[in-house]
């Protein structure tokens, strides 16, 4: 089995596109922080945060089947940098929305759709930048690429927001993206495989694909799990304005705690599965992964510390990032190249679906009724969920 550092070290081209997400990732952090104070603030209700968020990846499922047909017809590397490029001049309009909700909301959206372009292609790419033998390796470092960015990107961001202002966060994630673009220039190696004429079809061809596969088939919604109770993750600026101080800081940390979570996982499985994971073990982690997600955030409202509020976080994410990792890992290993942006599109769009509706639901809940019984309702939906899809899932072979 090859190990990150060596991986890293010996493969520029995915050297490349690791720093490349690395810089963009941190930087969307470093906005988001601030725009869920800044909405928060302006609007005074507990839900705003959770809408915020909604505003952030809806628009990544709306988008999904066409960022799928543009990944696999045109050059990926163009996809990754006009993606890159397009999202400077929305990230510096951030910096004129200090009185403006609606100019915030639409900022991010536009933020969301350039996602919903660079996230797919670089997940279609990595096949085409490593071996396959590499392939679970570089997957696991993608995945801890999120999780580790949205730990250092949320801490600082909440940092930074508190002691320059929210200006210089969004300045921040608008240079992200021009490093970015600057680094996946370099990257000479191809991203896809030549194309010929029978490989032209639309979405369509990818849906019946995903009908002949069992694998794919299941593993296109595994993410819809997780996703469904991830509303709670827009919950948790309220969680630190009502009971642990309610600071940028606090925010920033348990962000932060949702990162380390997320970053370990996909390390931690792809040291349980093995350098090439069986179907087995990735549909039992997975579903496993989803069922410790709902039991661990269950726990939070009931939480008094902010410490121990961390530790939650920091579990509940260990198995979203694990499930992440492996269910795209499966989609990337089973897929021809030709097919994988649509396919890849297909997941992304299905879980930020899940995850644009699971944070609405969580803001109506939260404020008609409280973020404790939103937490609770939404973790209590992505339990039954991750007991039925395990159930579908288990004998696939």
């Amino acid at each position: 089995m090859v190990s990150s550092r060596e991986l890293l070290r010996r493969n520029r081209a995915f050297r490349r596109l690791f720093l490349a997400s690395v810089v963009s990732l941190a930087g969307d952090w470093f906005s988001f922080v601030a725009v869920a104070d800044l909405v928060t603030e302006l609007t005074g209700t507990p839900g705003a945060a959770a809408f915020t968020y909604a505003a952030t990846v809806l628009p990544m499922f709306l988008a999904s089947p066409i960022a799928g047909a543009v990944i696999d017809r045109f050059d990926r590397r163009r996809v990754l940098v006009i993606a890159d490029l397009s999202r400077v001049p929305i990230a510096l309009a951030l910096c004129f929305a200090g009185h403006s909700v609606a100019l915030a909301i639409a900022a991010i959206i536009g933020l969301g759709i350039g996602a919903s372009f660079y996230d797919p292609a670089a997940s279609a790419a990595t096949p085409n930048l490593v071996d396959a033998d590499e392939l679970a390796t570089a997957q696991a470092l993608m995945g801890a690429v999120w999780g580790s960015m949205l730990l250092v990107g949320a801490g600082l961001g909440g940092l930074v927001a508190e002691l320059l202002g929210r200006n210089a966060a969004f300045a921040i994630d608008a240079a992200s993206f021009l490093i970015s673009a600057v680094l996946v220039m370099g990257i000479g190696r191809p991203m896809q495989e030549p194309r010929t004429a029978e490989h032209g079809g639309g979405f369509g061809e990818a849906l019946r694909y995903a009908r002949s596969s069992p694998l794919v088939a299941r593993l296109l919604f595994a993410k819809v799990g997780v996703s469904s109770a991830n509303g709670i993750v827009g919950l948790l600026p309220a969680f630190a304005r009502g009971r642990f101080g309610g600071t940028n800081i606090a925010t920033g940390l348990l962000f932060s705690a949702r990162g380390l979570g997320a970053m370990l996982g996909p390390m931690l499985a792809r040291g349980a599965a093995g350098a090439e994971p069986s179907t087995r073990a990735i549909i039992w982690i997975c579903g496993l992964s989803t069922l410790t997600y709902a039991a661990v955030y269950a726990a939070l409202p009931v939480t008094p510390w902010l410490p121990l509020a961390l530790v939650l976080v920091v579990l509940a994410h260990l198995g979203g990032g694990a499930q992440w990792a492996l269910s795209t890992y499966g989609l990337q290993a089973g897929t021809p190249d030709h097919l994988r942006g649509r396919v890849l599109s297909l997941d992304y769009g299905l879980a930020t679906l899940a995850i644009g509706a699971s944070a609405i639901v969580a803001g109506l809940l939260a404020n008609a009724y409280g973020a404790a019984t939103s937490t609770w309702l939404l973790t209590g939906f992505a339990g039954v969920y991750g007991v039925g899809w395990l159930a579908w899932s288990v004998a696939v072979r």
